[in-house]
């Protein structure tokens, strides 16, 4: 009766929190109105996700549209006030975890994936060098990975994504651009082991412009017997040039979607009475979708129905960019695969978003078989809005790039307008853009990011 009761006062909270199902079923909508630059569309999308479990994603997304109509202030101020919630959030609100036990995981607040929570400061670090404010620039970068450690050493589960390479490369650029050569060091030297892990994890290589980035700044710290001296470039920089650094983000990271799965509750499975005798049966029947279960003699008494969220990904058309200015020309490497961390952060929590639903579905199995000993009519009825208020979370920061590659050229001192042109994997043009008035000072980097959907 008591989980009936549960149940029943999940109608209500279902009811309320209808708002947070909003920015899902949005989605596709938003994606296709900020390709076609539509961001005043785009943003109507995100309907009352400002006010529901949603308000991050909301907070977010309004960030990164401030970000690309040139509006750093603005977006800064969402991306401050997105960091703020996500601090809050990281401890957990348990009035909304005990209702997402009786609903879905919709109505809990939606906390951020960590992959996410550390592009914030991507976007924030480039808001403040586009400001002229490089050392909170800096300041943006550091607090990434420092964000990375705190969450993973909280994960109760094994994160392989424990440290980004890529803001630890952005950092060392960013320093050697403001002459802190020791820090440069450290953080060339941080990206080179991060992307080691890079390497076994996602399959990405280190850049090979990061190898001769530590040995240009340990020659120039005149360090003695350094590895990375063989990359060194010859001579130090001209006073009279400078350097242009493309960030091209592609394409659109992996959205998620509903997966509906069937796991089978035998005549022997116990979850009836205390808590940790619950979490046990979650946890076993759970399993059974990762290995199939011999139950012997054992009769399946009811096949649990569970939706759990799943990746599905679209590779981008787009393989690299191409950079033309003043008659010169580079391609762009891959830097960042959001794509692949984003599925490896899945994986990790895979196991944990199972057993947290087969949970939930034994509490409304529970709550229908006791409705059914009163009334078949009850129990049907029960069944019926179980099934019915069922949702996975499938709600993500569905703005992001799929992946993030760099490209350097070195430039006599001046403004220009850059040539962008997205290459498939024939080395086709599929699209071109432009960015116009790109100032090259002298001695120093100019970091300019360009964004293609296809």
């Amino acid at each position: 009766m008591k989980n009936l009761h549960k149940l029943q006062s999940g109608l209500l909270l279902c009811v309320f929190f209808t708002g947070c199902a909003t920015y899902t079923h949005n989605a596709a909508t938003f994606r296709s109105s900020l390709a076609g630059g539509h961001y005043e569309t785009a943003l109507q999308t995100l309907g009352e996700a400002r006010k529901g479990p949603a308000r991050l994603l909301y907070l977010m997304e309004n960030g990164l549209i401030a970000h690309y109509r040139g509006e750093y202030h603005a977006s800064n101020r969402y991306f401050e006030a997105a960091e703020r919630l996500a601090d809050r959030l990281f401890t957990r609100s348990l009035s909304r975890e005990a209702a997402s036990l009786i609903t879905n995981d919709q109505v809990r607040a939606y906390r951020g994936e960590e992959f996410e929570l550390a592009f914030i400061n991507y976007y924030r670090a480039l808001n403040y060098w586009y400001l002229d404010e490089p050392e909170e620039a800096l300041v943006e970068c550091r607090k990434a990975n420092l964000k990375l450690d705190r969450y993973a050493a909280r994960a109760d589960y094994d994160a392989t994504y424990r440290n980004d390479a890529f803001i630890h490369y952005m950092t060392g650029l960013i320093y050697e651009a403001t002459g802190e050569l020791n820090d440069a060091y450290v953080s060339y030297r941080n990206a080179l082991d991060a992307y080691e892990t890079y390497r076994e994890a996602f399959g990405l290589e280190a850049p090979d412009a990061l190898r001769k980035d530590l040995g240009r700044v340990e020659q120039a710290l005149d360090f003695v017997d350094s590895p990375g001296k063989a990359f060194a470039n010859r001579g130090r920089r001209s006073a009279v040039v400078g350097e242009l650094i493309v960030f091209s983000e592609i394409g659109f990271v992996p959205h998620k979607v509903e997966e509906e799965i069937s796991l089978p509750i035998y005549e022997g499975d116990d979850f009836n009475g205390k808590k940790d005798r619950l979490e046990r049966a979650s946890r076993k029947i759970a399993y059974r979708h990762f290995k199939p279960h011999y139950a012997g003699e054992s009769k399946v008494k009811h096949w649990l129905r569970v939706v759990l969220p799943a990746y599905e990904d679209v590779t981008p058309r787009t393989q690299t960019v191409r950079v033309s200015v003043a008659g010169r020309q580079t391609t762009t490497t891959l830097a960042e695969d959001l794509s692949a961390i984003a599925w490896q952060t899945f994986q990790d929590k895979q196991p944990a978003i199972l057993a947290r639903t087969v949970a939930r579905g034994l509490i409304k199995y529970s709550a229908s078989v006791k409705a059914k000993e009163k009334s078949r009519v009850l129990g049907f009825i029960v069944n019926l809005f179980s099934a019915a208020i069922e949702a996975a979370d499938t709600r993500s920061w569905v703005s992001l790039p799929h992946n993030v590659q760099i490209g350097r050229l070195t430039l006599p001192a001046g403004t220009y307008n850059l040539t962008l042109e997205s290459l498939d994997c024939r080395g086709r043009v599929i699209e071109t853009g432009t960015i116009s008035d790109v100032h090259i000072r002298p001695g120093t980097r100019t970091f300019v990011n360009y964004r293609t959907y296809k």
